[in-house]
């Protein structure tokens, strides 16, 4: 075979090109640590690794997830616990105002104590957290839940709970409706206390219900009087925040009186001057807290220790939820650490695996470095030689 100048300097680039290129890749691997910098140098474990790169880029976003669902849990939790302590207060001061022995004007300071905490206890109700959302106000989050003032304070949130979703398949509740909370303390069992007055007849009694058909259950959160004077049953109702208290049409039928949706049986109510109060709660406790501070600031005939009785029972169905809500909101944060610890177990296995599809093995790779270096020093070598070679040296 006839072998020309050309094909000598043609084969030795060649071999040189490649050694430098074969070197070079050598050289990024020892750079980067991976074995697999381009999907052709493993095809399979290319394609496996960015499989597993966007399992574990998922797997960081519920990472910051868990931990926004976390702080917001631990603000939900510290407020339960605040609406505990200040529903815990309000009851102690409600046992203490009990005391038959106070005067109107003592009274008037436990007032004062109570409507504090009641507004302390409708500010934590329109708690906000760090992005400027309501925490009880459902999905409406830019809406104030609880809105109005003593003696009027409704619900404007809908029922709904946000959520936010921590794994592949758990959407954690990161929030609560405040009607699940503050709007819903107690059903209506029970929910109607009649107390009467300390100068009644011997054997004045009454039983009061609901209208039955069709039950008035909207109609809750009233406290009434209920007088007769010899000849007709007279109702009033007293009304937080209003001054004097407020006729209220009744009709009697038989012995059975009824007004706003309720029914009282006055068979054994027929003496002159006897009365009684008639409490109905509310399923809102600041509605029924309302009412308990304004008895104490109107005592009716029955005086302080009906509205006190009342409040005793209402604040005691408010706290069962407060802790009921509490030991839900708990048990999620148990679950959330839980996953926090799979999360992170999830980020070091998928660590694992991209290492063993990606990293390359230093020894090999430097052992190969050092070869393809020895083969590129070698093969410029030989190719100086061979190009070297001319009759010219040695012609005389």
């Amino acid at each position: 075979m006839r072998v020309s100048t050309n094909m000598i300097y043609d084969k030795g680039v060649g071999t040189i090109q490649q050694l430098w290129s074969s070197l070079l890749h050598a050289q990024q691997e020892v750079a980067t640590g991976r074995r697999v910098l381009t999907p052709a140098d493993d095809p399979i474990a290319a394609s496996r690794a960015l499989d597993v790169n966007k399992a574990r880029v998922i797997n960081a976003q519920h990472k910051l997830n868990l931990d926004t669902a976390t702080d917001n849990l631990r603000l939900l939790e510290n407020k339960l616990a605040g609406m505990g302590e200040i529903l815990q207060y309000m009851r102690e001061g409600a046992v203490g105002a009990g005391n038959g022995i106070l005067t109107q004007k003592e009274l008037d300071f436990f007032v004062i104590d109570m409507r504090s905490q009641f507004e302390s206890l409708l500010t934590l109700s329109n708690t906000q957290d760090v992005s400027g959302n309501f925490l009880f106000s459902g999905y409406r989050a830019d809406v104030q839940p609880f809105q109005g003032a003593y003696g009027n304070v409704h619900y404007e949130g809908d029922q709904g709970t946000r959520t936010i979703q921590v794994s592949s398949s758990r959407f954690m509740p990161v929030s609560l409706p405040g009607s699940d909370l503050f709007d819903n303390t107690r059903t209506m069992a029970g929910a109607i206390n009649a107390f009467g007055s300390t100068g009644n007849s011997a054997g004045a009694s009454v039983t009061v219900d609901f209208v039955p058909s069709p039950p008035a259950l909207a109609d809750t959160g009233h406290r009434y009087e209920v007088g007769f004077d010899g000849t007709n049953y007279n109702v009033i109702e007293y009304i937080p925040g209003n001054p004097t208290p407020v006729p209220v049409p009744a009709t009697l039928a038989g012995s059975t009186l009824s007004f706003n949706g309720l029914e009282m049986d006055v068979s054994n109510f027929t003496a002159a001057g006897d009365s009684f109060e008639v409490f109905v709660a509310s399923k809102n406790v600041f509605t029924n807290l309302g009412i308990f501070i304004d008895t104490l600031e109107k005592p009716g005939s029955s005086g302080v220790i009906s509205g006190v009785k009342f409040a005793l029972d209402n604040i005691d169905h408010a706290l069962d939820t407060e802790l009921r809500v509490r030991a839900q909101v708990g048990s999620q944060l148990v679950e959330l650490e839980q996953l926090d610890n799979i999360n992170t177990d999830m980020n070091i296995q998928y660590g694992d695996t991209l290492s063993r599809l990606q990293d390359c093995d230093y020894a090999e790779a430097i052992s190969r470095l050092t070869r393809l270096q020895t083969n590129l020093e070698a093969s410029q070598l030989s190719f100086m030689r061979v190009s070297g070679l001319s009759l010219f040296n040695y012609l005389q």
